[in-house]
């Protein structure tokens, strides 16, 4: 095990994810046996004094979302996510032109393997993924009153 602790317990936790955030569901947590939310608070506690010093943002806009690559999308998902697929590579018809014209000129130049660019304008690499929203499972907190029996685990685990 590495000395670095950049290298630690927390990235392996994260696996090969690129993930900046964790995520913890209050619902899920103060379901958890009071010993357990103790020492979860005093853990918290601890991370937030040794970074007292560091500037930090006030709030945080947390949303659930699955996520998928961009090529495996479909129309309306692409559409949800912001991304448009540009099939002319930028090019435009002449403008006055027939129907007939036109679709002769979409058949000249269409590419379904065109650029997908996103929302803000940036070109997406049809192997990169993205967040679509999503409903979560998970029950709000309703202030302290949702309580989510935690698994049974046997002496065993």
């Amino acid at each position: 095990m590495s000395s670095n602790p950049t290298d630690g317990p927390i990235h392996g936790w994260f696996g090969l994810s690129y993930c900046n955030y964790q995520v913890l569901h209050r619902a899920l947590m103060q379901s958890m046996p009071i010993e357990w939310q103790q020492r979860m608070v005093a853990c918290l506690e601890e991370l937030r004094e040794a970074f007292e010093h560091v500037e930090q943002p006030e709030v945080f806009d947390v949303k659930a979302a699955t996520e998928h690559e961009v090529s495996d999308l479909t129309e309306a998902q692409r559409k949800q996510a912001g991304i448009v697929a540009d099939w002319y590579r930028g090019e435009t018809p002449p403008d006055g032109w027939s129907e007939e014209d036109l679709a002769e000129w979409r058949l000249h130049h269409e590419d379904p393997d065109g650029p997908t660019y996103s929302r803000d304008g940036e070109e997406l690499d049809p192997d990169e993924r993205v967040l679509l929203p999503a409903t979560d499972p998970v029950p709000h907190y309703n202030r302290g009153r949702t309580y989510i029996a935690p698994a049974v685990r046997s002496a065993a685990s």
